[in-house]
């Protein structure tokens, strides 16, 4: 019982229940099934970070590493290569370089090209029409290379062209003498030709070979090539069949000089 003079005890008033469920819903809503949301997002956010670190890293070496240096790592990690079109006149013939090494190499940057001299050596076969050869080549080139997004740095195909000039030569040589032509041969002959009698007496000595002599033919086994600026020398190493006699192997050695935008015979023949 109430005592006399106490006032009456005042019932809930609805805005307070209305706060007490509010309370208690709040506290049910940080639950597991509310908790996982906000873990994939803390660990997508997580990983995000990570990442970002990993590529601001990345940038910042390369940032760091000078053009030269990029470029000398791009070169290094070229072993290989393919050279197109090595018969010449859009006739096809393809060389294929194993083991390829750049050595001495100097660079220049101009602007957003470097300009590169190295050492080129390279081990691999050439094939042409029905032939193939064994090819190995040493020789000093003169390239450019630009920025790329295969191998940050590329070549643009010019380290090859000692290689690729003297080989035209080679062939047509081969050419002229499988096909009996003296003509073609006295093309290919430089007027500095340092045999005895100088070009001219050369080109007589094919002539009564190739016409009035029994029919032969040469088959390339291979090459070797060093170029040196202006200068190549080749050594090759053939099967000569003359008439019904078995074919025999022989070697020999040529000198080449570069004459405006070919390759011409100095000795050798």
């Amino acid at each position: 019982m109430r005592r006399s003079g106490e006032p009456p005890a005042a019932a809930p008033t609805p805005e307070l229940g209305e706060r007490v469920r509010g309370r208690r819903e709040r506290a049910a809503r940080v639950g597991a099934p509310h908790l996982v949301p906000s873990l994939l997002a803390l660990a997508a956010a997580l990983a995000a970070w990570a990442l970002w670190g990993k590529v601001s890293c990345a940038d910042a070496g390369l940032a760091v590493t000078s053009p030269e240096t990029q470029v000398k790592a791009a070169l290094a990690r070229q072993d290989r290569a393919r050279v197109p079109d090595v018969y010449g006149f859009r006739a096809g013939g393809t060389a294929s370089l194993r083991s390829v090494r750049y050595s001495d190499v100097a660079i220049s940057m101009d602007g957003g090209k470097a300009r590169v001299v190295a050492l080129v050596e390279a081990e691999g076969d050439v094939a042409w029409q029905e032939e193939r050869a064994r090819l190995s080549y040493v020789g000093r080139e003169a390239f450019q290379m630009s920025r790329c997004s295969a191998a940050g740095w590329c070549a643009d195909g010019r380290q090859f062209a000692g290689v690729k000039g003297v080989l035209a030569t080679l062939f047509r040589r081969e050419d002229a003498f499988n096909g009996r032509d003296p003509e073609a041969y006295e093309r290919l002959v430089s007027e500095r030709y340092a045999g005895a009698g100088g070009k001219a007496a050369l080109v007589a000595r094919l002539r009564e070979d190739l016409r009035a002599g029994p029919p032969a033919r040469v088959r390339i086994a291979a090459w070797q090539i060093r170029v040196e600026r202006d200068r190549a020398i080749v050594g090759e190493d053939y099967e000569l069949a003359i008439g019904e006699d078995a074919p025999r192997t022989l070697r020999a050695r040529y000198e080449l000089a570069r004459e405006g935008e070919r390759w011409a015979i100095v000795s050798g023949l």
